[in-house]
């Protein structure tokens, strides 16, 4: 059926079939399998696959764990199977069913664990074997965007229920937080297989996705050595670039940079932007830590060198950089000030951890500035979407 409406109508007149449905598992199984469908469908729109994930949600809720495994395992492959990123617009589709597959995870603790747990350990077996045999063929298993929205996929997971709703579903936290670890592991693993200038994207991509597990969950990843890492490239430090014409490459559709892009001033500019991008987001993340003051010394350090040595070559980013040690700055003087009028040592970890609890990150100046930097991005996103797809 092709009828974009019609389908609507059915997804939607489902809903009301669900308690006859739940007393046949069969009929449930085949119902499911055409949601899945259906979600999954390259000619649906954003509304069909609003109301299957509606659909399954109900189905999952009044049935058992027969169902409930199907429909968990089924929309996770879905998504997968259509996370092949074609262009920017094809962003704005990945993103929604990412968000409606994270939705429908928060329905079964238990279940959710343990299919979080068996595709997290496959991701991790493939990034094994791909160190292990060090082959084009094995990087390309680990370097394409079906695996990157994978890790996508299961961060968003962990990011929602043992950070951003923790409060509210504390079951779910107790249960996924274990897997946080691993996922960072491969995340980590995924940054340095390969850690050449061509796949600066792919790592800017993977450096998101710690920034935003790290803020959500609380667990300090070191972010920040990897970030200074790329500014310390050779790219920058020892070759001069290419002066170029060639049109500003995306990174948001791009895991690396085509042969033209190599070593072009072009392309460095946008490694430079979205690298102090990450910059303010992983100081923002620690920014209400008691120790924020002394942890961001080495990498202001890093920063300032890094200034000094090939700043003048980049005069727009380095007056950027300087706003952000500012902010730095005057975080790190607001943490001293709330430190100064505690009552308790260092051993006091209880203490320690709660220390401006009453604070939230983006009330910090660091926090504030990374706050209206992702602003700006979302915007600029909208704009390159709704761009392409005018031009389609």
């Amino acid at each position: 059926m092709s009828d974009v409406v019609m389908v609507q109508y059915l997804v939607k007149e489902c809903e009301r079939m669900i308690p006859y449905y739940g007393c046949f598992v069969r009929f449930t199984r085949d119902l499911v399998k055409e949601l899945l469908r259906q979600f999954g469908s390259t000619s649906a729109d954003d509304n069909v696959r609003i109301l299957s994930l509606l659909v399954l949600r109900q189905l999952v809720s009044v049935s058992g764990t027969e169902i409930t495994d199907m429909a968990l395992k089924g929309i996770y492959l879905t998504y997968v199977r259509s996370s092949n990123l074609r262009n920017i617009s094809s962003l704005t589709k990945i993103q929604l069913m990412r968000n409606c597959g994270v939705e429908l995870y928060g329905n079964d603790a238990n279940a959710s664990y343990q299919h979080a747990f068996v595709y997290i350990r496959q991701l991790a077996i493939h990034l094994r074997n791909s160190m292990q045999l060090r082959s084009k063929e094995s990087f390309r298993a680990i370097y394409n965007w079906q695996f990157i929205n994978s890790l996508h996929f299961w961060t968003e997971v962990l990011a929602t229920y043992c950070g951003d709703r923790a409060d509210e579903q504390p079951e779910f936290c107790a249960t996924l937080e274990s897997l946080v670890y691993p996922l960072t592991q491969i995340l980590l693993g995924v940054v340095r297989l390969v850690p050449t200038a061509k796949f600066f994207p792919l790592r800017i991509h993977c450096l998101e996705q710690l920034v935003r597990l790290s803020s959500a969950t609380g667990v300090y990843i070191p972010i920040l050595p990897m970030i200074i890492e790329m500014l310390e490239s050779p790219e920058f430090l020892s070759r001069r670039p290419i002066k170029s014409t060639l049109k500003r490459p995306q990174f948001e559709a791009l895991l690396k940079a085509p042969g033209q892009y190599d070593h072009t001033r072009v392309y460095l500019e946008v490694v430079l932007e979205h690298a102090f991008d990450l910059l303010a987001d992983a100081f923002a993340s620690q920014s209400v830590r008691i120790a924020f003051p002394e942890w961001s010394v080495p990498a202001v350090l890093q920063v300032k060198r890094w200034r000094k040595r090939v700043g003048q070559s980049w005069p727009k980013f380095s007056k950027q950089l300087q706003g952000l040690l500012d902010k730095v700055e005057q975080t790190s003087r607001m943490v001293q000030q709330r430190r100064g009028k505690v009552d308790f040592g260092p051993a006091n970890l209880t203490g320690a951890n709660q220390f401006m609890s009453d604070v939230g990150a983006d009330e910090t100046p660091i926090g504030a500035y990374a706050a209206s930097l992702r602003k700006v991005r979302a915007q600029q996103r909208a704009t390159l979407v709704e761009a392409e797809t005018n031009d389609e």
